[in-house]
């Protein structure tokens, strides 16, 4: 996703680390203290709470909840029994209001935008839950990840108590600037937690292709292998990743191919931009008696060429060079550890060695110098 394309400079520039921070959470745990903490605060609510639902068949079930600053049993209530009665849910109405290209939907809207105020004083909702929990404002960022089977729906509601003011459109574009990074952030996490329940097994697979970016797709496309490094998130978001390549079966069964190529720019290009190129490759597999199968195979364009230059021209180790091109991907410096298995200790000693020998002092400049490196793409 290109936030240089939604936000002006000086959105850019105050918002910049709330937008760096999120895009790094890991889990919804580490969302609940990034999110919650810092945008509570920045659109000056009281409380605030991270709902997630699963629909089945137009019903909502509750996967997670996350609160700030909620009282917990107001919040078991709510989890409990309220919030099928709460009109936040109720109204939604899931609108594209940000660019057609997110990895999500989102709406942002009032309590006061989708009731009558007269109507829903006489309601139990109202009388047996929001009136006794002390809330009386509710401002909500509803957001549905466009994944594979679209049934999944994250809402954050902040909220304002008795005896102040309802939230000003100031506090509304403040939810929508940061509105898309949370919507790309959340697919990403949902589609990570989707893969959880997968085994992947196959030695075999792992040997041939080596370290390179694979996934192994059944007829209806469920995904029955993927390499480490796609998992780890090195080429982007992994929904924009899994549109991609689903688009690209599509077109490879519409022709009745083989073979097919599929080269796209990643989402998180405004942050890296060094790795933007990615082609996708997809081969099917036929084996008679056996079902159908579609290997995909995912590589970066250009990226090892400024690595290997820079690697030279600063004499990194190979550990280094491998550190760099993590964080050419967009990786996290706990990714980083995760991905290469060592201590979170253990990558800091090496950013500060190679930000030595690069004459760098950040991450940023960097990354700078590797796309200064990188060459044009055609």
């Amino acid at each position: 996703m290109t936030l240089h394309n939604l936000y002006n400079t000086h959105s850019k520039l105050s918002h910049s680390n709330l937008y760096g921070d999120i895009a790094d959470c890991y889990d919804f745990q580490e969302l609940e203290t990034v999110l919650l903490n810092s945008l509570t605060e920045k659109i000056g609510a009281d409380t605030s709470a991270l709902l997630h639902f699963k629909q089945d068949d137009g019903d909502l079930q509750l996967v997670h909840d996350l609160a700030q600053g909620v009282h917990n049993k107001i919040h078991s209530q709510y989890t409990d029994k309220f919030y099928r009665e709460d009109p936040i849910l109720t109204n939604r109405k899931m609108i594209s209001t940000f660019n057609k290209k997110s990895d999500a939907l989102a709406d942002v809207y009032r309590l006061s935008d989708v009731c009558e105020k007269n109507e829903f004083i006489k309601t139990d909702y109202y009388n047996d839950f929001l009136k006794p929990s002390g809330i009386r404002h509710v401002l909500a960022l509803a957001i549905r990840p466009k994944l594979p089977n679209g049934n999944l729906l994250v809402l954050l509601g902040f909220h304002r108590s008795a005896g102040q003011s309802d939230f000003s459109e100031r506090a509304i574009r403040k939810a929508i600037n940061v509105a898309p990074i949370i919507g790309s952030t959340v697919a990403r996490i949902t589609f990570k937690e989707q893969l959880s329940d997968v085994t992947f097994c196959n030695e075999n697979l792992r040997l041939a292709l080596g370290k390179t970016g694979y996934l192994v797709l059944d007829d209806s496309m469920q995904i029955l292998e993927a390499s480490d490094s796609v998992l780890s998130n090195k080429y982007g978001e992994l929904p924009f990743l899994m549109q991609n390549i689903l688009q690209g079966v599509q077109s490879l069964n519409l022709n009745a191919l083989q073979h097919l190529k599929v080269n796209c720019k990643r989402k998180d290009s405004a942050r890296t931009r060094l790795n933007e190129n990615i082609c996708i490759n997809i081969k099917r597999l036929a084996t008679t008696g056996e079902p159908l199968r579609f290997i995909v195979q995912v590589g970066f364009v250009h990226s090892s060429i400024a690595i290997a230059r820079c690697k030279d021209a600063f004499s990194w180790t190979n550990r280094e060079a491998e550190i760099v091109m993590a964080l050419a991907q967009g990786l996290s410096n706990t990714q980083i550890s995760d991905l290469l298995v060592i201590s979170i200790r253990t990558v800091e000693n090496h950013l500060r060695s190679i930000y030595c020998k690069a004459n760098v002092s950040s991450r940023t400049q960097l990354l700078r110098q590797l796309l200064h490196d990188t060459p044009a793409h055609h």
